[in-house]
This record gives C-alpha cells, sequence and structure tokens, in this order.
C-alpha cells in the first residue's frame, strides 16, 4: 500500500528488519531461481504504445511472452485466460506474434486503437495471469471527397458534380464549362448553379467545405465537424486511486505490517478487501484483493450548470462516486520499497469500467512513468463520454491526467462577431453583416466591407486585378506556393525556372515540364504533367518478410525492423524493372540494395541499373507452401544467394540459401505499393 498525503500506509522497507533473517535464509534456496521479472508493456509491445502510425493500418509486434499462451483483443473488451485456453471474445496469439489494427468505420484524424492482452507467466506459486494493454494512434480521415468521381478533387475541381476531367473552362471564371450552364437556377449569383452549389443561398465561389458533409462552409452550422465530447475515464482514474488509497489505508488501522501477514475488512456492503503480505525469495509480495467490495469517494467534475461550454476549468462541483470492484492489485517490490505494482479490477456501480494498473515504485511511493489504464462503457455525467470501443486509456502520475495525444481535446470556439450566421475564419466581412457573402471582385473583403470593389481585370483570366494574386498575368487557379501573397506565375525572384511556366523550380512539382497551374489530382507532390500514375497509383512500396519485418536505409546499409510504417521515408523504396528483374532504389537516401560480395554482403550503394549487383529476380516461393502475402523471394542478379532477414534486424545472404530449409519465414517477401497490406501484394 503507497503512502497517501501525509499519511504512513504499507512502506515495504518497514517489514525489512523482521523479514531480512527469512529473506537471507531464502537466498540459499531461490537466489538462481525465483520467477522471472515480469515484462513491462515496453517490452512487450513494438512499437511502444503511444506510437502514432499516421496511416489507415497499423501493426504491433508482441514481444517478451510469445513463449506464454496469450490472448488478445482489440475490440474494447476484455479478454480472459482460464485452463490454457482463450474466452470466446479473444485470439490466442499465434507466429508470426503480430497485430494488426484498422481503422473500420472510423473517420477521425486521430483515432485511437487499444490492444489487451492476457497471458500466463511463472509464480512462486505455479503460475499466474498477467493482463498488459496499449493504445496506439492511427489516421482514419477519410480520402478528400470527389463526387463526380472524375479523378479531381471537389476542393480543386472546378465542377464538382459533373465529371469533367480536363477542368476546361473557357472563359476562365474558375467555373468549369460542363457545369456552367446559361440560365439555370443561381440563387447566390456566384456563378454556382444551384443544383452544384453545396451553398446555393450564399455565395461562395470556392464551394470550401472543412469536413466535408457536402454543405459549405459559409452555410454549416458546424464547419469543422460536431465538436467532439470529453472523454470522462479520466474522472473515473481519479475516483479509483482516492477510492484505493482510502479503502486500503483503513486497513491494519493505516498501520505498517511487521512482517508477512494478512488483514482485511468488510466494506461499505457485504463485500471484501483483504491484504495480504508475503515473501517470494528476495522480493515483498503485496496483494490486495477486492471482492465485491463498495466504496463511496467525493471528487471535483466539471460543472456544466455553470460553464456550459467548458471552457472554465475553476468551474467544478463535487461529486459522490461509488464503486464495487473486483479483482487484485499486487505490489511486488526488494526490501528498498522498490518494485512495480500490477493487476486489473472491474468495477462497476457509477461507471462500469476496468482498471490496469502500471505503476512503478520507488522507495515505496509511487514515481514517475507510473500510470493506470481505464475504461469505462457507462458513466453518470450527461454532457461527457466514456471513450469509445470500451477502449483503455492511460492516465499519467502524479495528476492522473490523461496521456499526450489520447484524448480528444475542445477545438477552440467559433465566434461570428456580426452576427450574420457565418462565422468569422469563413466571412468575407467579419465585422459587417452580410449573410450572402457577396464578393463581385474575388478579393478578400465580401461587398459589404469593401470600399474599392473593381471588375477590372487586366489579365482577362476570370479574376478581378482587386483579387487577383498576379493581376498582370493570366493564373486562374491563383497558386502561391510560398503563400507569400504572390502567385508562382508571377513570383520571379532570382531562382531558376528551368521549364519556364511561370513557377521557380524550388516550388514546381514538375520543373522539367511547364505546367503553370501544378494541378496534382492525387497529390503526390508530383504534378499531373510529369506524373506516370497522375490518378493516384503509389509511387512506392513497402518490402515486408514473412517474419513480420520491413527493410529500410539506416543510412549506411539496408536493415530491417519490426516496425512497418509507411510514412517513414527510410522504408520507402522505389521498384524500377529492368530487364526482367527488380531494382530497389530507397526514397530516402536514392541508394539502391546491392549484394556487396559472393559471401553474402547485401548493403546499399549508388544507383546502377545497369549492375547485375543491383538487380534482383522475383521467383515464385513455395517452400513450406505458397502464401498470398509473401509469394516471391528475390535472388540476386550476380551472386547464388537470395535476400534473407532475421530477428535482429541484420539483411545478408549465404551461397545456395535460396532454398535452405525450415528460414522461408526470413526470405519470403511481399512488396506492398504504398504499403498498404490490406491490398495483394507484387507477384512474381
Amino acid at each position: 500500500m503507497l503512502p497517501l498525503d501525509s499519511r504512513r500506509v504499507l512502506s515495504i522497507t518497514r517489514i525489512r528488519v523482521s523479514l531480512l533473517a527469512s529473506a537471507i535464509a531464502a537466498v540459499v534456496v531461490t537466489s538462481c531461481g525465483g520467477p522471472p521479472t515480469i515484462p513491462l508493456p515496453e517490452d512487450i509491445f513494438e512499437p511502444n504504445p503511444g506510437h502514432n502510425f499516421r496511416a489507415a493500418t497499423g501493426s504491433v509486434q508482441i514481444g517478451a511472452i510469445t513463449e506464454r499462451i496469450v490472448c488478445f483483443t482489440t475490440d474494447g473488451t476484455t479478454p480472459e485466460l482460464v485452463n490454457g485456453a482463450c474466452s470466446s471474445n479473444a485470439t490466442r496469439l499465434t507466429a508470426p506474434h503480430r497485430i494488426a489494427l484498422d481503422c473500420g468505420s472510423d473517420t477521425a484524424a486521430m483515432a485511437i486503437r487499444g490492444i489487451r492482452l492476457v497471458y500466463d507467466w511463472p509464480s512462486s506459486t505455479g503460475s499466474e495471469v498477467i493482463t498488459a494493454a496499449g493504445n496506439f494512434l492511427l489516421d482514419c480521415t477519410r480520402p478528400e471527397g470527389d463526387r463526380d468521381s472524375d479523378g479531381v478533387p471537389d476542393s480543386m475541381d472546378n465542377c464538382p458534380s459533373t465529371a469533367n476531367r480536363d477542368q476546361a473552362d473557357a472563359n476562365n471564371n474558375m467555373i468549369g464549362d460542363v457545369c456552367e450552364a446559361m440560365g439555370a437556377p443561381d440563387a447566390d449569383r456566384d456563378g454556382r448553379p444551384d443544383a452544384s452549389d453545396n451553398c446555393p443561398m450564399v455565395w461562395n465561389v470556392n464551394q470550401a467545405d472543412d469536413d466535408r458533409d457536402g454543405i459549405g462552409n459559409v452555410c454549416d452550422p458546424t464547419p469543422r465537424g460536431e465538436p467532439p465530447l470529453p472523454w470522462n475515464n479520466g474522472l473515473l482514474a481519479r475516483a479509483l486511486i482516492a477510492w484505493k488509497d482510502e479503502i486500503q489505508c483503513s486497513l491494519n488501522d493505516c498501520r505498517n505490517p511487521g512482517g508477512t501477514g494478512s488483514w482485511g475488512r468488510m466494506c461499505d456492503n457485504d463485500g471484501r478487501v483483504d491484504w495480504n503480505v508475503s515473501l517470494s525469495g528476495l522480493r515483498a509480495i503485496s496483494r490486495f484483493t477486492y471482492r465485491n467490495c463498495q466504496n463511496s469517494v467525493t471528487v471535483n467534475v466539471h460543472d456544466y450548470m455553470r460553464d456550459p461550454r467548458n471552457l472554465d476549468p475553476t468551474a467544478t462541483r463535487p461529486m459522490e462516486i461509488t464503486l464495487t470492484a473486483n479483482g487484485s492489485f499486487t505490489q511486488d517490490t526488494d526490501f528498498n520499497g522498490t518494485g512495480r505494482e500490477t493487476g486489473m479490477v472491474d468495477v462497476t456501480g457509477s461507471f462500469t469500467g476496468t482498471i490496469v494498473s502500471h505503476v512503478q515504485i520507488s522507495n515505496a511511493r509511487r514515481a514517475p512513468g507510473s500510470y493506470i489504464s481505464v475504461a469505462c462503457s457507462t458513466d453518470p455525467i450527461e454532457q461527457e463520454m466514456c471513450a469509445p470501443g470500451n477502449l483503455l486509456v492511460n492516465y499519467r502520475f502524479p495528476d492522473w491526467n490523461c496521456e499526450p495525444g489520447a484524448c480528444p481535446t475542445a477545438p477552440a470556439a467559433l465566434v461570428d462577431t456580426d452576427s450574420d450566421g457565418v462565422f468569422d475564419p469563413y466571412d468575407n466581412c467579419p465585422m459587417v453583416a452580410n449573410p450572402t457573402q457577396a464578393n463581385a471582385d474575388f478579393d478578400s473583403e465580401g461587398d459589404a466591407c469593401d470600399s474599392s470593389t473593381s471588375m477590372m481585370d487586366s489579365d482577362r483570366d476570370g479574376i478581378p486585378d482587386a483579387g487577383d494574386n498576379c493581376p498582370m498575368v493570366a493564373n486562374p487557379r491563383q497558386e502561391d506556393s510560398d503563400r507569400d501573397g504572390r502567385g508562382d506565375a508571377c513570383d520571379m525572384v532570382s531562382d531558376p525556372d528551368t521549364d519556364m511556366d511561370g513557377v521557380i523550380d524550388a516550388r514546381d512539382n514538375c520543373p522539367m515540364a511547364a505546367n503553370p497551374t501544378q494541378l496534382d489530382t492525387d497529390m503526390d507532390g508530383q504534378g499531373d504533367a510529369c506524373d506516370a500514375t497522375p490518378m493516384g497509383t503509389a509511387r512506392f512500396s513497402l518490402i515486408r518478410v514473412k517474419s513480420g519485418r520491413c527493410l529500410f536505409d539506416n543510412g549506411g546499409d539496408v536493415r530491417s525492423t519490426a516496425t512497418c510504417d509507411a510514412t517513414m521515408r527510410n522504408q520507402q523504396w522505389e521498384v524500377i524493372e529492368v530487364s526482367g528483374r527488380r531494382v530497389f532504389r530507397n526514397l530516402n537516401s536514392m541508394r539502391c540494395i546491392a549484394a556487396s560480395s559472393w559471401a553474402g554482403a547485401i548493403g546499399m550503394a549508388a544507383c546502377d541499373m545497369a549492375s547485375a549487383a543491383q538487380q534482383w529476380t522475383g521467383e515464385r516461393y513455395d517452400q513450406g507452401g505458397f502464401d498470398l502475402q509473401f509469394p516471391m523471394r528475390l535472388r540476386s542478379g550476380q551472386h547464388n544467394y537470395c535476400l534473407y532477414t532475421d530477428g535482429t534486424g541484420d539483411v545478408y545472404a549465404s551461397q545456395g540459401n535460396c532454398g535452405l530449409l525450415g528460414s522461408e519465414n526470413g526470405r519470403k517477401v511481399g512488396i506492398y505499393s504504398g504499403g498498404n497490406f490490406m491490398m495483394p501484394p507484387a507477384q512474381p
């Protein structure tokens, strides 16, 4: 039991003297034995909990416990391990010991996915079931809308309701010819016929729609989407800690034990809590077990009557939280009171939830690095909610605040200063009411507050001079790569412009091919004018081996990592076909994988497409059975060996190893376009 305020509660150092003789005697028997240390979450999960995959999918490698029976869930439910079998809601972990995460129906830019697992672990009494959990971040943002499926995103489409891949606009008024119907109803006179206008009653020629709900910003009551409700798992965290310290302190009258023993008491209901202190070799084991134990504690919660918009953190009121707990927490420390607390309890009452302890103990006190994981499905506050999907969320000592990045934050409140129904960030006259947003000259100010409205258009590009960032050079799309207020078409500083398209090379997405509009349909950084796949086929692949590792260039050599991440530039490979073979060029270093010597050395070298040492044959690989996800092996074009990687990250080969039995998982390869493991890999 840990100290609470100034009260003296469990201090493992206090039992050192009375237990020292027993501990010394135990050394003879257990100093070289005893149960192994329970792994920390950072030992189990790779990448560590909290990792942001920045993609719609992720893969987590499980280590340190793979020799044990491991059951896991990713749907928020609690797995169970009973008599060596996983519960029906859980999956048993098998080789290659990876757990896949995906977005499902979620569309959040920062979606959290949780993994819960249980495993058996050796103990002084045989084995015990240990729990562990980790949360990971995915980017589940929907791809930008393309209502007419013409390959041009709505935000860039001059006619988003009718397919027009060529974006033809004869009169340069930013409205595509196929969408510009003479005489068609246009209530707001913005040039967008009502049938294709996402705000038909409010002038908005650019059709901006931040939350992509089909309603333009200027007429959308929630242009950034519905604000998320705060998660109140943190309230359960604070209540549980106060409840736990209070009820444990009531045992043994808050006195420290003088030796091993057991204490217990009845709870507010007919339940019970027991405290047992024992020795395991040179370790002191203190276990608190809650059996249907009910207790109440008062904590401060936000007062929505005083502060309905949750803007004032000082607006709080006390609330009594009643919890009924079942489960146990175990503190395993040395005689200096240094160790850790593990365990899990399920609670009902004001909350229905689960609490998992990851507390670090130093000198018999909670120490930095401590946290608890809290999940809940029901809660007592209407204006807040439990994290969806019964997700375990981490709360850190000493304030038990949410781990950064794990909880939603309230967006800044939108203000409508002139009360015209258009929020200031989207209002072209934020201080003067102009609900129609009329703006004849296309500049930054609406007609209601523009003292110099002029329709003069010197370059005849459809943009009046007052709102044109290049008034003397036609640029109907108004590209401004460096956002300096001067359009690329006329921003001719001292930088070269090789293709003479008006966009300097440093900002040109096709510096060798004239493309003054800089159109980049698939938004991959390469303009359509020089993009072999302008509609979005990925320009890179991830090379993934069946052992679960991906190849990368570490800056000096080719290596493999268990953390496959399509956003990591050094894992992105351009696959180049040369005379029926493949050359792999790393997009970070722009070097190629090379078979360095006949002895099996494989490294990175300056790319030479004609070099047989850099050419690899993708062969169908049936050893151990054909695998659709890892269908090939890569044979050197120069030496009689195949690329191989082991669990240490080394990438190498040995003569004649292409058919070597028993190691096919280190040679079976999948080449995944864009790093999308949900799609079939390239075939041999």
